[in-house]
């Protein structure tokens, strides 16, 4: 009984409903508890501060004051839940796959490391760009009815669609 229930909570895969419904209570706690809204982009920020310490960054010192704020430990949480989600699931380890990608996609791992880590850069770069990332702005940002957030949560949806299917049509041959 008991093993089944932690198997449902953290192993299989929730509906989209109920995901939403948690996702969308967290805007309202991080409110009453911290006076700020969700978002991933600003713990990466905290982690750069950690790394670079000693660098006179202008934006990472006005931006993020704090070293360990508690999006540094949201950002370990994300980390931490998915091995413990892989653990109960019976699929504990490293991989390299990338679902279609990688399976259709034969490059070198030194390659395929740096395509993503590209990729990971160019995200970072939009976040700072548009002022914040996709999470603070699709589900803070529209809750609060911000219309600059409606907006770029627009254009993140017709960038992402773009993006993969130029992907799709560029390195996978065309449609599936």
């Amino acid at each position: 009984m008991i093993a089944t229930l932690i198997r449902t909570i953290f192993a299989d895969p929730w509906p989209f409903w109920a995901g939403g419904i948690i996702i969308g209570l967290l805007v309202p706690l991080l409110y009453y508890f911290y006076n700020t809204a969700l978002g991933v982009s600003t713990g990466y920020g905290n982690l750069v501060k950690m790394i670079l310490p000693s660098r006179h960054l202008k934006w990472i010192k006005s931006k993020f004051p704090e070293t360990w704020s508690w999006r540094v430990y949201f950002i370990i949480g994300i980390i931490l839940g998915g091995f413990v989600s892989s653990a109960l699931a019976g699929n504990l380890g490293l991989t390299s796959e990338m679902g279609s990608f990688t399976t259709n996609v034969q490059w070198p791992p030194l390659l395929t490391a740096i395509y993503f880590f590209g990729g990971g850069l160019l995200l970072g770069l939009g976040a700072r760009i548009a002022g914040g990332c996709t999470s603070g702005h699709s589900i803070h940002g529209i809750a609060n009815l911000h219309v600059s957030s409606i907006l770029v949560t627009a254009l993140f949806v017709i960038g992402g669609i773009i993006a993969a299917n130029l992907v799709r049509f560029a390195l996978l041959g065309g449609a599936w």
